[in-house]
């Protein structure tokens, strides 16, 4: 039995978009204790990237296509992690999807369904690079006929499973790119595991960084986007500029491996100190973020005390609104040390909600730990003495002010 794209087995017309098997477009149901199967045909025109989804409501049907079972159950962690960002249809189906390209010609679909003791519902939707193109022209009239444009991203991620990319899968940076081209007022909300490449940036009007905010996630996005709250976080982590500007890049060794195992060669530069060391420039630096109101440094001090060094400077909030800033400061490298060092460390930082207008004296320790470097041969730590430069900022490229201070033994 073969059928067309847009038509169920009946030959009634489905909803553009829908690759079903079922009697009823809205899927197929399976009496209790009954077990629904097909085989037929899936003829395709031409050779194309296709995505393949399942929904169902019990026991996860089996779809086999050229014989290959498209959604066999993973081990561990990795099975709750296979039907994307949405594990659940709007009507509370469980999903499940599957890329694969196909190439033109006929390709044998076999299903089993089993009802179970309740009896289910399911059904397949698919997406190709037809429905795409299509998808992505209506958004492109959307966004036209739009004053302003928020549009979400998203990568999933699993602690039992490596990114292979930096870029945002599937076609969402095509999207992205078509939306900003038709409306530069445009916002994208990124929901991802970590940091994300993004050749768009420049053509977009602004980019939210959510990660994976939780139940209260649309709350705290909807309070950040309208302007309720001012974006207070600031990154943990350096956003490279993309694949192959970061600390892994090109060096199998430290990734992806070999026989199992990973090396971390970077020693001391890891993180935001790689990029220091390379001189290499990252998309965004480590502690960087924005606010609706901007803020000035002044007067940075330094003395040296019995728990380390203790800076203080003033922070002046020189914006029309209230705001957040997180105040940092960085420490360099000892002169008398005969062990690699960072070419900067972070000595500390504080969180500030200022009004506007508001000015705020900073006070923060660095302390001789953190001044200390690990000497291998000795195994402990050793106290980096000498002149050594002090800065502070808004992240560990936006160095404000700095000066110098005498560390002693």
């Amino acid at each position: 039995m073969s059928y067309a794209l847009g038509e169920d087995l009946y030959g009634k017309p489905l909803p553009d978009g829908a690759l079903s098997v079922a009697v009823d477009p809205e899927g197929q149901e399976v009496p209790a204790g009954r077990t629904w199967t097909y085989e037929g045909t899936l003829t395709v025109a031409d050779a194309d990237e296709w995505t393949l989804v399942v929904h169902y409501s019990g026991e996860r049907p089996q779809v086999r296509l050229d014989g290959e079972d498209l959604y066999p159950v993973r081990a561990g962690y990795a099975e709750y992690f296979q039907g994307g960002l949405v594990t659940a249809a709007p009507d509370g189906l469980s999903v499940r999807r599957r890329t694969l390209r196909l190439g033109a010609g006929a390709h044998k679909v076999e299903i089993t369904a089993k009802g179970g003791a309740r009896g289910q519902v399911f059904r397949l939707r698919r997406v190709t690079g037809a429905t795409r193109a299509q998808d992505v022209a209506e958004a492109v009239r959307t966004a036209r006929a739009a004053r302003s444009v928020v549009l979400f991203a998203y990568e999933d991620a699993t602690e039992g499973q490596d990114r292979t990319t930096l870029a945002l899968p599937g076609h969402q940076a095509e999207l992205i790119e078509a939306v900003t081209a038709a409306n530069p007022r445009t916002t994208v909300v990124l929901n991802t595991s970590s940091s994300t490449a993004m050749p768009w940036l420049p053509r977009t009007a602004a980019v939210l960084q959510m990660y994976y905010p939780g139940q209260e996630g649309a709350a705290a996005t909807a309070a950040v986007l309208f302007g309720d709250c001012d974006p207070g976080g600031r990154l943990t982590q350096t956003f490279p500029a993309d694949d192959a500007h970061h600390p892994v890049a090109g060096d199998p060794l430290r990734y992806p491996g070999g026989d199992g195992v990973e090396e971390y060669s970077e020693g001391v530069h890891a993180g935001h100190r790689w990029y220091d060391a390379q001189g290499v420039r990252p998309l965004f630096p480590f502690g960087h973020g924005l606010s609706y109101t901007s803020f000035a440094y002044e007067d940075l001090r330094v003395r040296e005390s019995r728990r380390g060094l203790e800076v203080t400077f003033t922070v002046r909030n020189t914006g029309r609104r209230d705001g957040v800033e997180v105040a940092q400061v960085y420490v360099g490298r000892s002169p008398d040390l005969r062990l690699d060092q960072a070419v900067r460390i972070l000595g500390g930082y504080r969180r500030l909600t200022l009004r506007a207008g508001e000015r705020h004296r900073v006070g923060v320790t660095v302390t001789r730990r953190t001044l200390s470097s690990w000497d291998a041969k000795r195994h402990g730590w050793v106290l980096g003495t000498g002149r050594r430069t002090v800065w502070a900022g808004s992240s560990s490229r936006a160095l404000r002010l700095r000066t110098t201070a005498e560390v002693t033994s």
